[in-house]
């Protein structure tokens, strides 16, 4: 849904020459990033929320300045936390800095309960014998990782709320403070920490379809069985071992997680795969198999008997 916004871009830097207005925040976000200032890449909108789950993969929040900001030591910039979800109950976060020309070389700063700080350099720039200008892989951007966490019997309906908000930023050569935020955005990151305690009963055995891009076959039928309860301690979701994700491509036998009626594959080096119940109780699984020759993608969608 679009809000129409009419905000001003503040006039910072030798390089603004006038503030340049927009009526529209997807206006403002596609707007280019200039000034002496640090933000988020992208931020959410004012009034509205990312959504993520209890345990899912750790979300990544780039946090950049432009290279117009002249820095030896570089900007350091402080991060708080906001809403009802609490650090190291619902969540855990560390902030990876790249200052290094060694492209693998990080920097991990674990957070706390009041929040963090990590650092940003400009990329350094080289020059070869013909005068040809090269950046190293020092990158002039930093990146606040949020780890959703699992949390047994403590649930919020509507999940819990979790800000990650850009507090300050000063320039190390001066003690310079340096806007945080563009033009009124890019300075808070809002997320909703959904629950995932779901635990669900799906076995048994399914008839199954396969469709690929040569249409959607009948294929033999598929079996799901409940994982050990070790692999599955607190019963927060549905954990499956499947008799085969392929159809008629090939017998592969995999794991299924259920989260609340959506489905995702533990992690494997040739398969990934995510899905969801769908309206009339079957399952789609989306799968894709890659193994460096062969390519295939296809859905699975299976009715219980």
């Amino acid at each position: 849904m679009k809000k129409l916004l009419t905000i001003g871009l503040l006039c910072m830097g030798v390089f603004f020459q006038s503030c340049e207005l927009y009526d529209t925040y997807k206006d403002e976000v596609a707007a280019e990033f200039i000034g002496e200032t640090v933000a988020f890449s992208v931020a959410t909108p004012s009034g509205e929320a990312d959504s993520v789950k209890e345990n899912s993969v750790p979300l990544s929040l780039e946090v950049r300045m432009p290279m117009a900001i002249n820095t030896t030591r570089g900007i350091e910039v402080t991060y708080s936390f906001g809403g009802v979800a609490t650090y190291g109950v619902d969540f855990t976060a560390k902030a990876i800095e790249r200052n290094n020309p060694n492209a693998e070389d990080v920097t991990e700063k674990f957070a706390t309960a009041a929040g963090g700080q990590f650092i940003i350099k400009n990329r350094t720039i080289s020059q070869d014998d013909d005068g040809e200008q090269n950046f190293t892989n020092t990158r002039n951007t930093a990146t606040i990782e949020i780890s959703p966490l699992v949390v047994q019997g403590v649930d919020k309906e509507g999940g819990k709320t979790l800000d990650i908000i850009l507090e300050s930023a000063r320039n190390l050569d001066d003690g310079e403070e340096i806007t945080v935020g563009q033009g009124g955005i890019r300075k808070v990151y809002n997320l909703v920490i959904e629950d995932i305690h779901c635990p669900t009963r799906l076995d048994g055995t399914y008839s199954a379809k396969m469709t690929t891009e040569e249409g959607t076959v009948t294929v033999d039928d598929v079996t799901l069985t409940t994982v050990d309860p070790l692999a599955n301690p607190d019963d927060i979701w549905g954990l499956y071992n499947i008799s085969n994700i392929a159809g008629d491509f090939q017998d592969i036998p995999f794991q299924i997680i259920d989260q609340c009626g959506e489905f995702l594959g533990p992690s494997d080096n040739y398969i990934s795969l995510q899905g969801e119940t769908l309206e009339g109780g079957e399952i789609s699984l989306e799968v894709l198999f890659s193994d460096g020759t062969t390519t295939k993608q296809w859905v699975l969608v299976l009715t219980k008997k």
